[in-house]
């Protein structure tokens, strides 16, 4: 059932759909420790700044994502992922928006991840993978 007549699309960027394996974990921005073991997640999509994991969970060993979305710039996501044509790539990101989906298959968390644009190796080599795809 379409609700409006039209779609508006609200991000700046097009997304390139894919379903990478990948795995997070959750710093501490302060200190740097790390707050969380790392969990398996699917990147959805990805653009040139950021983009969509797929996870199982939101509690991650008794720290909830929620957390992340309420301080983002207090909890960066690190996301690791190798490509199939190259090295891993590891990526910190801000948690900005986090659903539900029910009517998919596979994970049944959506988790929109911005990427840190202040590491600047971390905007080269996230641009290496949105070329290739």
């Amino acid at each position: 059932m379409k609700l409006w007549p039209f779609h508006m699309e609200r991000r700046s960027e097009p997304r390139h759909p894919s379903s990478l394996k990948a795995c997070f974990l959750v710093r501490d921005q302060f200190s740097g420790n790390q707050l969380t073991e790392q969990y398996p997640a699917i990147i959805m999509d990805h653009s040139p700044s950021g983009c969509c994991l797929a996870l199982e969970r939101l509690d991650c060993g008794g720290f909830h994502l929620h957390r992340c979305l309420e301080a983002p710039q207090d909890y960066p996501l690190e996301l690791c992922l190798r490509p199939e044509e190259g090295a891993e790539l590891t990526v910190q990101g801000e948690v900005r928006w986090i659903n539900r989906e029910m009517t998919a298959e596979g994970p049944p968390f959506r988790v929109g991840l911005r990427l840190c644009m202040e590491d600047r190796a971390t905007p080269l080599a996230w641009r290496r993978l949105n070329r290739k795809n």
